[in-house]
């Protein structure tokens, strides 16, 4: 971490200046330790004039006589030691000093010091146990400005495209990475051999390899969705700092990657120096990593869409073309060969090739269900329910569009091919002279839809509940037309249902403006 600072709380000249250098010098030996310096106890750590000021402190030491005059300025924060750890030194033989600090929120109290070797001064070892964890961990500005990066991470990566995941979760890595202080971020994923480096982040670059699971830390906490971090949390956020030497691992931290209640991946936070994670740091890598699996997870579902899209594409095509075409061929040889077949058997073979091409129109319609509707527009629907009726070859069967059936927002060629698959139903199930009605729905409120009604036997009350599943029959048909008319309706936000009334009823639930009036 960067190099860190301890504040004395002292006038200038103040011989606590020196007593804590020398201290700290023995305590924390080497180029990384504390930097020592003053501030004047008139302004104290959490003076609202400068709230950086202590951004890059990890402890505090001043005299009771500071602290008590702090404690009694009602101009003064509650906490005069800025929530960092601080240690009071107070007189001999005065215990309501003692008292006064630790109410004042001080982590330890020592005694004076008048001896000339700093390493028999009882500050230093108090100097290591309170203000030596805080040195190594992330400071309160540090933690806030890491939440900043994550919350603008969240915005960032609900919005990211497939080709564009791998770079914006490593660019937000990379943001956390430098905030925190970190030297490592990798993400592995779960997969056949093992977990997988899928996407990392190093200041100085690096090649991670393929781990088993067994090889992370505590793997039974990880596989339980626990957070696993060494040294471990304490309650201060002081835990035994951990450096990464030959004999002793980076301090780390691994969060479980979680989808849907299964463990597919670790993320994997690293420090090579010195580190003392809190409570709040960790739990913001888990916010990260939260947000890295809700991103990969939108990227797999949309990749699986995209790829279905792609058969179902291939399959529309080998129906169109593959199927369409000898059944166009045969029909034309068909009508040529109208005078030579008996008329029975010629209405048959018409049947069948009628029957072919709806079955194709049929699966094709199921099979573009990616793109049930598109441009929509106000349309009548009487004009459409007669063009739909035009498509249907029952020559014995009636249409009739009832008075006041007004006008949709609809998608014109999907509408139409709603209103065709509920006719060919009818005529299906009440029989070549089966006579259907379409008309506006009324309410208490005025006109709240559509139906379309035929007279034929009705829907049985046991298979209601089963019509508008794709492949549901209970005539001689490829039971696909009713699912698609389901399919076409709730792509228009519409709700369709069906009831017995004398026969069969298809109600909508949709908004109908009033049928466009004719100047007189």
């Amino acid at each position: 971490m960067n190099r860190r600072s301890i504040v004395v709380l002292a006038d200038a000249g103040s011989p606590l200046l020196d007593r804590v250098t020398a201290a700290t010098a023995v305590a924390f030996p080497g180029p990384d330790a504390p930097v020592v310096r003053r501030a004047d106890p008139g302004s104290l750590p959490t003076d609202d004039a400068d709230p950086d000021r202590l951004a890059d402190a990890c402890g505090v030491v001043t005299t009771a006589s500071v602290l008590s005059s702090a404690v009694e300025d009602t101009a003064a924060s509650s906490d005069p030691f800025g929530r960092l750890p601080g240690v009071v030194v107070v007189p001999e033989g005065e215990p309501e000093a003692v008292r006064t600090a630790f109410r004042a929120g001080a982590a330890d109290t020592v005694g004076p010091f008048s001896g000339s070797d700093p390493e028999s001064d009882p500050l230093v070892a108090r100097l290591a146990a309170t203000i030596g964890p805080a040195r190594n961990r992330l400071s309160d500005p540090g933690l806030e400005r890491l939440t900043t990066v994550l919350l603008d991470a969240a915005t960032t990566l609900m919005s990211t495209r497939s080709d564009e995941v791998k770079t914006k979760i490593e660019w937000t890595m990379e943001s956390v990475g430098e905030r925190a202080e970190l030297d490592r971020i990798v993400c592995y994923l779960d997969g056949d051999d093992g977990f997988s480096p899928e996407y990392y982040w190093s200041p100085n670059g690096f090649s991670p390899t393929v781990r088993a699971f067994d090889d992370f830390p505590e793997p039974d906490r990880l596989s339980t969705f626990e957070n696993v971090s060494v040294p471990a949390v304490s309650a201060d956020g002081g835990g035994a700092p951990a450096s990464g030497t030959e004999d002793v691992p980076p301090a780390t931290v691994h969060v479980p990657l979680v989808t849907e209640w299964e463990l597919t991946g670790v993320v994997s936070f690293e420090v090579d120096g010195r580190r003392s994670w809190t409570e709040r740091e960790v739990n913001l890598y888990r916010t990260l990593a939260d947000l890295i699996a809700s991103a990969v997870t939108r990227n797999e579902r949309r990749m699986e869409l995209r790829t279905q899209a792609e058969r179902l594409e291939q399959f529309s095509a080998v129906v169109s073309h593959d199927l369409r075409n000898p059944l166009n061929v045969l029909s034309g040889y068909l009508d040529l060969a109208a005078d030579d077949v008996r008329s029975r058997h010629y209405d048959a073979m018409e049947n069948a090739v009628d029957r072919m091409e709806t079955l194709i129109d049929d699966l094709l319609m199921l099979a573009r269900r990616g793109e049930t509707i598109g441009e929509t527009e106000t349309v009548p629907v009487a004009s459409l329910a007669e063009e739909a009726w035009e498509s249907v070859r029952a020559p014995n069967a009636t249409l009739t569009v009832a008075d006041g059936t007004g006008r949709v927002e609809a998608d014109p060629g999907r509408f139409r091919q709603a209103l065709e698959n509920l006719f060919r139903n009818a005529v299906d199930h009440g029989g070549p002279e089966v006579a259907i009605e379409v008309g506006p729905r009324v309410g208490s409120d005025g006109v709240v839809g559509m139906y379309v009604s035929d007279d034929g036997p009705g829907v049985s009350p046991d298979v209601r509940e089963s019509v508008f599943d794709s492949g549901f029959s209970t005539a001689d048909s490829s039971g696909i037309g009713l699912a698609i008319v389901d399919r076409i309706a709730e792509a228009h936000d519409w709700t369709v249902d069906v009831h017995n009334d004398d026969g069969a009823v298809f109600e909508f639930d949709l908004e109908m403006a009033p049928p466009r009036t004719v100047p007189q």
